[in-house]
């Protein structure tokens, strides 16, 4: 499964990493698929949440030219069939909407 986000109003924040697609399921957890597109490695820190509020910090490490998921938990549930939301906060402050895949069992999905 890929998903597709309209990012273009991050370009400029997202110029070497960004999220290429998501994935939450009914228990709250969720994988961020992200690629670095160089030229340097990355480390960072990013924050998702929900429109309820609930939050976590996620810390990335992508190497340039590679996809790395990110895992996480935001303790809320989402049903299968619907669209939620997903709010990523950079370490810049920039903030963006993703809408994640509702999957059974995020455990099973990879990048």
């Amino acid at each position: 499964m890929v998903a597709f986000f309209d990012f273009s109003a991050g370009v400029r924040e997202f110029a070497q990493v960004y999220p290429v697609s998501a994935y939450v399921d009914s228990r709250g957890d969720f994988l961020i698929c992200v690629l670095n597109a160089g030229p340097h490695e990355f480390y960072g820190r990013w924050v998702v949440s929900v429109k309820s509020g609930k939050s976590v910090d996620i810390s990335l490490n992508v190497p340039v030219g590679k996809v790395v998921g990110v895992r996480g938990s935001l303790g809320e549930s989402f049903t299968p069939g619907t669209t939620p939301a997903l709010i990523l906060t950079t370490g810049g402050g920039s903030s963006y909407i993703l809408y994640p895949i509702v999957v059974p069992d995020v455990g099973v999905v990879n990048c």
